[in-house]
């Protein structure tokens, strides 16, 4: 009798059989008795298998993509100096520089558009003092980048 293999798309990980999203060829009856029934797999026929590639290769290139960007950006704004002029007295601002305003002149000076979540000011709080501190910008998974910001105080 031989043994006819059914490639099948894995729902869910499986011990000795592969991961989740995975193709892999089992055995007629493992696929039709035991994987289909419990929706643990989906069964793939030539076409879907196509399909499937294609979906990933698109996956992939639209991965690079977003790291490609991500390092211009980096490129872009690495070891920038931001300087901010506010009203104040004896060193001290009056309001403060918070991430919205880091944001909309990171947008005006560089055409970057970022979100509040990228910027991570120290220890949580404005800028309210004058001088220099260095905030930290994350633009995805592995690429985080310094950006000195300067506040001047005019009395």
């Amino acid at each position: 009798m031989a043994t006819e293999k059914l490639r099948v798309k894995l729902t869910t990980r499986l011990a000795g059989i592969g991961k989740e999203g995975e193709i892999v060829e089992v055995s007629h009856a493992q696929a039709k008795n035991y994987l289909v029934p419990k929706k643990l797999a989906v069964l793939m026929d030539d076409k879907a298998v196509e399909e499937e590639k294609n979906r990933l290769k698109k996956k992939q290139d639209e991965k690079r993509r977003l790291v490609e960007d991500r390092h211009k950006i980096a490129e872009a704004l690495h070891t920038k100096t931001l300087r901010f002029e506010l009203a104040g007295s004896g060193g001290k601002v009056f309001g403060g520089i918070g991430e919205h305003e880091i944001i909309e002149r990171i947008r005006k000076d560089f055409g970057v558009m970022l979100e509040r979540k990228n910027v991570a000011l120290p220890e949580g709080h404005h800028l309210k003092k004058e001088g220099s501190t260095d905030v930290k910008i994350h633009l995805g998974e592995d690429t985080y980048i310094r950006v000195r910001i300067e506040v001047a105080v005019k009395e």
